[in-house]
């Protein structure tokens, strides 16, 4: 039960100090500018939605002159929640962290809708694209909440996207070399991480981690290529850059950072792409692209006769 200010849960009574589900709210100008300037952001990049808050913060900056500081940043991130609860930003318009789950719960309320099901399948055959190239791809990304963007572009070509920012784990780090040395050809690695001491180091020390697992376990140590972001992309795109952390005592002192966030939607995934078709054999992908549509139709012929 709910009363103005106040929650009952199982018999005991709470005073709410913040918003519980969609609640309406006045902004101040000021913040209700702010709110036009995201919506402005998002309706930039309505293809490549949702953004994570970083993403959206530093196109604020370049557009919109938005201060550049931690502090501006948390007062997006505040405007940005209370903004979605009042409905004035889509809900699904920005990545959040969500929570994860475990387990399912399947099946058919009857055999018709089985039937519909399996005519349903037929119409998605498709073979891994993956089939005939003569090295398997995959991306290591550091900012998890970045991962959709770019998995919109990479499976189109049979890429997986898996997040490196857990790379601290050594069980992730194992499970990475395991992955590798079962597979029959070599891997790349294409790499996207903030331009940072911190970003830099655990990469590389990752990459030599999970090269020597996947060596003592019989496979082939992948060759991995930074993506973004690079020191010739700060310039070429002009990117924001910040000090390095006071608590960053990895590697060299750098006098500016960027994170891979301040690459604009359409710039990170262009990177993506040019990087993944300049790692994978076209022609391959374009042979198997061709016999799985010619199995396809085959397959949704005979489904059809499910009827």
């Amino acid at each position: 039960m709910s009363t103005a200010g106040r929650t009952t849960i199982s018999g005991r009574t709470y005073r709410r100090t913040r918003p519980r589900g969609f609640a309406p709210w006045t902004p101040k100008p000021e913040t209700l500018l702010l709110v036009e300037q995201v919506r402005a952001v998002l309706d930039e990049y309505c293809d490549h939605l949702p953004m994570t808050a970083r993403q959206v913060f530093y196109r604020l900056v370049g557009a919109f002159q938005y201060p550049k500081e931690e502090k501006a940043y948390d007062r997006l991130q505040e405007t940005l929640n209370r903004a979605r609860r009042a409905r004035l930003i889509p809900m699904d318009a920005i990545r959040d962290d969500r929570a994860a789950s475990a387990g399912h719960s399947f099946g058919y309320n009857s055999p018709a809708e089985f039937w519909d099901s399996v005519r349903a399948s037929a119409h998605y055959y498709a073979r891994p694209l993956t089939e005939g190239q003569p090295r398997a791809v995959e991306v290591w990304i550091e900012a998890q909440g970045m991962m959709p963007m770019v998995a919109e572009v990479t499976q189109q070509y049979g890429v997986v996207v898996y997040c490196s920012g857990g790379f601290e784990s050594v069980c992730a780090k194992h499970d990475a070399a395991a992955r590798i040395a079962h597979r029959d050809v070599p891997t790349t690695v294409l790499s996207v991480g903030d331009y940072d001491p911190s970003g830099l180091s655990i990469l590389d020390a990752a990459a030599e981690d999970v090269a020597q697992f996947v060596q003592e376990l019989g496979g082939t140590p992948p060759a991995v290529k930074r993506l973004a972001v690079t020191e010739e992309q700060i310039t070429r795109y002009g990117l924001e850059t910040a000090p390095q952390k006071r608590t960053d005592r990895r590697g060299d002192h750098m006098h500016a950072t960027v994170q891979a966030e301040a690459l604009s939607p359409t710039q990170l995934t262009d990177l993506v792409r040019a990087g993944v078709e300049g790692a994978v054999d076209l022609r391959a992908l374009a042979r198997v692209r061709a016999r799985s549509e010619r199995e396809r139709q085959r397959l949704v012929t005979k489904a059809e006769r499910l009827r």
